[in-house]
């Protein structure tokens, strides 16, 4: 009896243990259990918000790059329609205004359209708002630079009222969920602050343009000078391009990128512009002086033309320029693609003699015009001696033309010009020969030492501009010009050496292979010859690509 007790007992006890071991057991996997299900919860949230954070991102850098392309005049299919070139910030910040272009994009956090009032109110609250420009562009419109990684706020971390900002809407079918894209301007001190470490250029002020010169391997950013626009200096404009993405779970990313084009050029550096490459291809002397005009502005035209200025009298040169004299003034800037220094030659694009004048010296890319085709067919060989009379076109070609007395070229019109073809032409013994109406005058020098001399007279155009008497002469004889009252012309010659003669004024524009003004003529450009710039269709280049931390 009492056996049967103790194993009743003992297996009393031995439940009793397994009961232990199991609720044991049962509580380390409910542990377990508990610890997974927090391990996979964890896991989710940082699979969640690694997602957000990473489509935040990319959205962003949609957004960049959406803008990029729709910066250029014609953007790729299917955004040609959504061009905001015409919208890009043309000055510098404090130069005008607007100097930010915002492109807004979807909706904000309540589901309403984006609007500016979501970007410029600057609380600590609005994720959506522009809380980063004031580390751009810190020194303009009462803005505080704010340290580094920390946002800019209060009253001072956005420009007061809305005049320096334009706007406009995303129109791309489809696109990522950005909030925001700002252009502008990149200027010197971009995200610097105060450290001048960060400057493009330490040695020049803070608020100057940024520039992009060259392509390729060879490209660099360069600081314009103050008040100077980028393509004095043969480069682009650097454009900051900054993008802010929210996600609906408040993830924000900013990206910021620099991009610039290629510069191209397709207009003369100068009214009178030497395309050869020697020393003294350009030789200003004998107290000669530059200034400008626009015939096109004129209504009507006069003489001396009523918007005669001693500015913009820009003169240029793929070689070496000498500047001699102590009167002589160029009233404008030294075009040379030689190294833009003073000094002799060669190694230096510019030489001076005694103490001449001009604005500034520009290193300049090479020029190098299309050269004027010969008459087809060639004119005749023959002398011509033509004196006080009046002649058509119709009445040749003429062969070696020498005039005396007064001799009319009878002009025709703006849009059909009268075309006179001359193997060469000379005047003679106090000659004058008048331009009555638009006329072209193509020369093809064969056989003679000087294709056009007017050492013995001089030229009268009577329409006061100079498109209405074009010379055009694609060899390489010598060409010899003479002022006068109304000598306005234009002469493209870019193989042939052209010297002035006489201390007269001459009105247009002049290319030849070598150019000589020491006999003390003022040429005055007329600035409407300028052919429009080409509509720059490069893409632009990214230059720097960088994610912000705010």
């Amino acid at each position: 009896m009492n056996k049967n007790n103790r194993n009743n007992r003992n297996r009393e006890r031995e439940r009793g243990f397994s009961l232990i071991v199991a609720l044991l057991a049962l509580m380390l996997i409910t542990a377990v259990a508990v610890g997974m299900m927090f391990m996979a919860s964890t896991e989710t949230a940082v699979s969640a918000n690694f997602k957000a954070e990473e489509t935040s991102y990319f959205a962003a850098r949609a957004g960049v790059e959406e803008v990029r392309d729709r910066m250029l005049p014609s953007p790729p299919s299917p955004g040609g329609a959504f061009s905001i070139n015409g919208l890009l910030p043309a000055v510098m910040p404090g130069a005008g205004n607007p100097w930010a272009l915002y492109i807004l994009n979807g909706k904000n956090l309540s589901g309403a359209n984006m609007s500016m009032a979501d970007v410029t109110n600057l609380t600590s609250a609005n994720k959506l708002a522009d809380d980063e420009l004031c580390h751009d562009f810190a020194a303009y419109s009462g803005m505080t630079y704010a340290a580094s990684n920390i946002r800019c706020s209060g009253s001072s971390g956005l420009p007061a009222g809305s005049s320096w900002y334009g706007s406009t809407t995303s129109l791309a079918p489809l696109p990522a969920d950005y909030k925001w894209v700002r252009v502008t301007l990149k200027a010197n001190n971009s995200y610097a602050g105060t450290n001048s470490q960060l400057y493009v250029d330490p040695a020049k002020p803070g608020a100057n343009q940024v520039c992009w010169s060259g392509s390729g391997t060879g490209a660099n950013q360069i600081v314009a000078g103050t008040g100077q626009p980028c393509s004095n200096l043969n480069a682009t404009p650097v454009y900051l391009v900054t993008a802010l993405a929210v996600t609906p779970s408040g993830a924000r990313r900013m990206v910021q990128q620099e991009i610039a084009q290629t510069y191209i050029t397709n207009n003369l550096p100068g009214g009178l512009f030497a395309v050869g490459t020697g020393c003294s291809s350009l030789v200003l002397a004998g107290n000669a002086q530059t200034g400008s005009f626009n015939s096109a502005t004129e209504n009507p035209p006069t003489n001396p033309p009523s918007n005669l200025t001693n500015n913009n009298g820009d003169v240029g040169s793929n070689g070496n320029i000498y500047l001699g004299g102590t009167s002589t003034d160029a009233n404008g800037n030294i075009h040379t693609n030689q190294p833009a220094s003073v000094g002799g030659c060669p190694g230096n694009g510019v030489t001076v003699s005694g103490s001449p004048a001009y604005d500034g010296i520009v290193g300049s890319t090479a020029y190098n015009p299309a050269v004027p085709p010969m008459p087809n067919p060639l004119p005749p060989t023959s002398s011509v001696r033509l004196r006080n009379t009046t002649i058509s076109a119709s009445g040749g070609p003429w062969g070696n033309v020498t005039v005396q007395g007064t001799v009319t070229l009878t002009g025709g019109t703006v849009n059909n010009p009268a075309v006179y073809t001359m193997n060469s032409l000379t005047l003679n013994g106090n000659a004058n020969l008048v331009i009555a109406g638009p006329v072209i005058l193509n020369l093809a020098g064969v056989g003679v030492s000087t294709v056009l001399d007017m050492t013995g007279g001089s030229f009268s155009n009577a329409t006061y501009v100079p498109s209405s008497f074009v010379i055009n002469y694609g060899g390489s004889d010598a060409i010899v010009v003479s002022g006068g009252t109304d000598a306005y012309a234009a002469i493209n010659a870019p193989n042939s050496d052209v010297t002035f003669r006489g201390g007269s004024n001459s009105y247009g524009q002049v290319v030849g292979r070598t150019i000589n003004d020491q006999g003390g003529t003022n040429f005055y450009w007329d600035t409407s010859l300028i052919p429009p710039p080409p509509v720059n269709t490069t893409t632009f280049a990214e230059v720097a690509l960088r994610e912000l931390s705010y």
